[in-house]
Formats: structure tokens, sequence, C-alpha cells
């Protein structure tokens, strides 16, 4: 099979509108509604999405006014591309991974075991050919994909159990999702898939033994340093979440969506004053630092 017969090997999708609605427009501006997979006013993730909407606001002078939702305020975190498929919202800032079912392809627009690197991953989009595939592929779902924000190397996940081997894996309940997941099912966890809000949960109730998200800044926001007694700190190359754009506002959003490198310095400093913080905590930190 071809690279683009792959990319192009797609399940079926509900609610898949043919034609594109009209946003709400009042006095001679549109209304667009962008809704995401975090937490609203997450750091990071959360308020990338928030900055945005504000930025192709302010660019446009009012004229594109972007109301952002968290997860759960219009739809649920793993909904937002059927919303904007379907015209439910205009935009989603979330990873695509997560819509590995509807064709592995997505994955290679978020992140692979041992991928591409932030830089890397932004070279291929904007100049190697990338975009023109991640078209073809959200194409047939009404979807323009955009790169956004990226988080660049992630951790390894919080444990409730210690690992010490791959044959700690077998029957752990971790949640990753996309091929780190597939990886992982392979070496015999039980890989499940969980919005971020609902990590922690799942976590101090035992429903799961371990889970990633994206490094101790945005970790610690959601408490997982609370509920987990291990933090695996070996890294992984990772590039991280979109925003979809389908309306004549693209060449706006294109804009703003390339300004994504402050998401990467941002969350490289987090990662590094957090982890400070941890040490001093004592908690036990076992793996590497070293980058992907």
């Amino acid at each position: 099979m071809d690279r683009r017969s792959f990319l192009t090997q797609a399940g079926a999708v509900a609610g898949v509108a043919a034609a594109f609605p009209t946003p709400a427009i009042a006095q001679g501006t549109r209304e667009l509604k962008l809704v995401t997979s975090w937490p609203k006013g997450l750091p990071g993730l959360g308020t990338s999405a928030e900055r945005l909407g504000s930025a192709i606001t302010a660019i446009t002078g009012g004229r594109l006014k972007v109301q952002v939702f968290g997860a759960g305020q219009l739809v649920s975190a793993f909904e937002v591309f059927d919303a904007v498929s379907s015209g439910v919202a205009d935009m989603y800032h979330s990873a695509e991974y997560y819509w590995e079912k509807r064709s592995p392809g997505f994955n290679f627009f978020a992140a692979v075991p041992f991928g591409f690197t932030a830089d890397e991953m932004a070279a291929w989009i904007h100049w190697g050919g990338g975009q023109e595939l991640w078209d073809e592929l959200s194409g047939g779902y009404n979807i323009k994909p955009l790169l956004t924000t990226n988080t660049g190397a992630q951790m390894g996940g919080w444990f409730t159990k210690e690992v010490t081997g791959l044959e700690s894996y077998r029957a752990l309940r971790y949640r990753m999702p996309g091929l780190g997941g597939e990886v992982l099912r392979r070496l015999g966890a039980v890989v499940v898939n969980l919005p971020g809000g609902e990590i922690t949960a799942a976590l101090k109730s035992g429903a799961i033994d371990a889970s990633e998200w994206v490094g101790p800044w945005n970790d610690m926001v959601l408490g997982l340093h609370k509920v987990s007694k291990l933090l695996l700190l070996s890294r992984l190359p990772r590039t991280g979440h979109r925003a979809c754009d389908r309306h004549q506002q693209e060449a706006v959003g294109r804009t703003k969506c390339r300004r994504s490198q402050r998401d990467i310095d941002r969350g490289e400093c987090g990662v590094h004053a957090v982890a400070r913080g941890i040490q001093r905590e004592q908690r036990q930190v076992p793996g590497t630092t070293q980058r992907g």
C-alpha cells in the first residue's frame, strides 16, 4: 500500500455535513465557535486555544469573533472533530491522533513513537508536503487542518506501580492514545483513552494504573502528581495539537497558527521549572531527561 492510499484509508464517520454552514453573522461580523479537547483555561493547551481565538478576533478588527469552548462546554473532548465536520462548531483545537479510528494516517499529524521533533514537524507541514497530505486526509470530513500548538517532547507518564522492565507492562492499565498506545498494547498493557479532565479521577480510583498527558507543567495542573507515586521522565518526541478552520478566514488563521513556537518555548520552560519542584518535594522520578 502506498503512502497516499494509507493516509486516505478511513472508516465511517457519523454526522458529516455535505456543505459548510454559515456562521452567525451580525452587522458585518462573523461569530465562530472554537471547541477544544482541553479543560477550560488549562495552562499550555487551553490557554493556547484562548490566545488563538483572541488573536484572530484582534487581527480582523473584530470582524471575526471567536468564542472558545472548553471540553464539555459545547461538546465533549472527543466530539470536537465531528462537531466541526458536521457544522455544529467552526474550529477545533485538539490532537489528531484522537481520530485514528477514522484513519491511522491522523497519527502522523500529531505524534508517533520516535517521530518528528516539534521543529521537524513544522518543517514537514510547511515545506515538505505534509500540509497537502493533511488537507487530503481531513478534506474528506469537510475540515481544513492547520498546525497551531506544539507541546514538544513529552514525558513517559505517571504510574501508581513501579515499572522495572518490559514484563511490568503486562496487564498494566495505561492511558495513552495513538501509535504509542499500540506499542504498549503489544507489550501486553490494557490501553485506554481518556480526556485530560478525567485522568486524575481514574488514577485515584484505580480505574487505570498509569497515564501520560503532556509533561510536569501541564500534568501538575491536573493534579496527577497527587494521585501517582512515580513519574517517568524519559522524553519522547511528540508534536502537539491543531486548530482546524474551514472558512474563508483561513489566511488569518494560518498567520496566527504559525506562532506555535511560543507554545514550544513556554512548554520547555514549564517542564524544567516543575521538574525542579518535583525534585524539591523528593518525589520519585525514575528515567532520564534525555531529549527524543
